[in-house]
């Protein structure tokens, strides 16, 4: 019924874009159609001719641009929202932050906000007490400040607005008119947006203050304010500190650090073995006050008791192109936030996506049903996989990249993500249940990403994530260790680098009639001759570091060794850590008794910098800018 039309009607990519590069003309006629249903005013041929002149403008206007000529300027955006964003090659160019928000966006903002007020009264017979909102740059520049709107409208305050759009300042909405109570807020803003809209985060935290101000309704921002100063005096802050703190509501990662460090958390499961490891990182690196004065002032334990009051956490998305799964960011910045809200205060928020794909329209959903969407329409559709296996190896990557984001969900939202939907993943990727010849597209264009795939899904089998049938197991098992020794090791964080892993897929394929002995002797092999030491040996060690790791030291700050990166090279203070050494290995072929890919780690010093990394911020924070 209803859902089976809104996969229906889900718009999904197909293959991938090479800069330069056309597309074939009937692809390009298929996104024209699209352009006109959602923007019928548009015209299709003159849609179909700016996509046609799209490749040589990129090629032709790099040139330009390398040669210090003119480039001529253009709008960005989806071009689905904004058909102006085609042809592409341009210099593009975004909203004026001056503007921001804008009259449109504000509208919709509102009504995002009363969604969500809708939403926790239908499901708890109450009032959100605090609703806790994501901002990234590239949104705020797609939806022109939606998310802005919604924050200001949930604690009762909207912009003036000069007739030029210009926003000159904010102003109370009266309680009569509000009918409501003043939802207090928390805002997690991103490294990316910190840097590109400093002027709107104080902006907000006028907005905040302000609110807190009013006694004509129910206030929960002010009595949030009021609970934490109690709690900072209890804990003996001096009064006048106290109260100051009390009205901060905006974190984010110290000035010049990026990402949260969740992706690398998760991506190294086999580091960690309490999620409580996951939420330190995220937490140590977002702890980070900005309003009042402050920029970026050290509040770890005023973060967590914003965390702990939470109800909502919400993230939006505003582009046909990006989903849940098609990065890492979004897991980090939604479901790290999820996640540490579910340890702080004992249950899970309501975890919501504002959607605003097409322009002039918006719907507020739980973050499950978005996820579910994605995967059917996307990644489980024989259409998209066709699109992929054109690719080749980046293709293949997509592949695997997927169900690495999808396990970030697992992680963070594990009350999202169903045994279903693991078990569906396995049926058309390790499986082939629309016989798309997947096995042969692999191996021939990217063994690896295979690999990759089934380790992943052991790994949510060894965590107790996923509880997947004995046969299930067995399959995925083989199917894993044969890649390997036929292969070699792809030494991504969670194979060569999780003894622990490999250590259970030893005990399933030794069974009797899974797999022949001499086959399970040259999987172990080229485990260890990738790690140049015993399985056992590696277990051990894992062991050990991981009881060290989660140890209390008077050197750790509660977030497992983790150190925010410092923009630029890494701090002379940093322990100094070793990673993976490149060799040449010297093969006949490429199917190996004794090597792998030819990588050489120090597994307790590998797994260091895991950390290291994570603390480093290597990772971008918001790669969709």
């Amino acid at each position: 019924g209803h859902y089976m039309e809104e996969v229906k009607e889900e718009m999904i990519p197909y293959g991938m874009h090479t800069f330069g590069r056309s597309k074939e003309s009937d692809e390009i006629d298929e996104m024209a159609k699209a352009v006109v249903t959602w923007n019928p005013d548009e015209k299709e041929h003159q849609a179909a001719e700016r996509l046609r002149s799209s490749a040589s403008l990129e090629m032709n206007n790099l040139l330009r641009g390398l040669s210090g000529r003119f480039v001529e300027p253009g709008e960005g955006n989806d071009p689905l929202r904004n058909p102006g964003a085609i042809p592409t090659g341009r210099n593009l160019y975004g909203f004026n932050p001056a503007k921001l928000p804008s009259p449109a966006a504000w509208e919709l903002g509102t009504k995002a906000a009363d969604a969500i007020i809708a939403n926790h009264l239908e499901k708890h017979g109450k009032y959100p007490n605090k609703v806790a909102v994501v901002l990234w740059a590239v949104e705020t520049l797609r939806n022109e400040g939606l998310n802005e709107s919604t924050i200001l409208w949930l604690m009762g305050v909207r912009p003036k607005w000069l007739p030029s759009g210009r926003v000159t300042g904010l102003e109370v909405v009266p309680g009569k008119e509000l009918g409501r109570p003043r939802i207090d807020v928390l805002i997690n803003a991103s490294g990316l947006y910190r840097d590109l809209f400093p002027d709107k985060m104080q902006f907000l935290d006028e907005a905040v203050r302000l609110a807190i101000l009013q006694t004509d309704i129910e206030n929960l921002v002010a009595a949030g304010s009021r609970r934490i100063k109690t709690k900072l005096v209890a804990d003996g802050m001096d009064e006048h500190e106290a109260e100051e703190l009390s009205r901060l509501r905006i974190f984010s990662e110290t000035p010049g650090s990026y990402g949260n460090g969740v992706s690398e958390m998760t991506g190294a499961s086999g580091l960690w073995t309490d999620e409580r490891e996951v939420v330190d990182v995220y937490e140590k690196r977002m702890g980070f006050a900005f309003g009042g004065g402050h920029w970026g002032k050290e509040a770890r334990a005023l973060f967590k008791e914003q965390l702990a009051a939470t109800d909502v956490a919400v993230h939006s998305r505003s582009s046909n192109l990006y989903g849940l799964m098609d990065n890492d960011d979004m897991f980090q910045y939604l479901g790290g936030l999820a996640m540490a809200v579910r340890h702080e205060s004992g249950q899970a928020p309501e975890t919501l996506i504002t959607n605003q794909q097409k322009a002039g329209r918006v719907t507020v959903e739980d973050m499950a049903a978005t996820l579910g969407r994605e995967l059917r329409s996307r990644y489980l559709n024989p259409k998209w996989i066709e699109g992929m296996k054109k690719e080749d190896y980046a293709g293949a990557r997509e592949m695997s990249n997927f169900v690495e984001y999808f396990w970030g969900w697992q992680v963070t939202t594990p009350d999202k993500v169903t045994a279903a939907q693991w078990q569906q993943i396995h049926e058309v990727y390790v499986e082939d249940k629309y016989g798309q010849e997947l096995k042969e597209f692999f191996n021939r264009a990217n063994p690896w990403a295979y690999q990759s795939i089934t380790a992943r899904m052991l790994e949510a089998v060894r965590k107790e994530y996923w509880q997947a049938d004995e046969a299930v197991q067995k399959k995925l098992a083989v199917e894993y260790a044969v890649n390997v020794v036929e292969k070699g090791v792809a030494c991504c964080d969670h194979t060569c680098n999780n003894p622990l892993l490999n250590q259970m897929v030893v005990a399933i394929i030794s069974l009797p009639g899974v797999l022949s002995p001499e086959l399970v002797e040259q999987f172990k092999l080229a485990i260890e001759q990738a790690a140049q030491k015993s399985l056992a040996e590696q277990v051990v060690e894992r062991q050990a570091l991981q009881q060290q790791l989660t140890a209390p030291s008077s050197e750790q700050a509660g977030a497992k060794g983790e150190k925010p990166r410092d923009s630029g090279a890494a701090k002379a203070e940093q322990a100094e850590v070793e990673g993976y050494k490149m060799e040449k290995m010297e093969n006949a072929d490429d199917s190996t008794k004794v090597s792998s890919s030819g990588i050489e780690w120090l597994a307790g010093l590998v797994v260091l910098a895991i950390i290291a990394l994570a603390a480093l911020g290597m990772r971008r924070g918001e790669r969709r800018g």
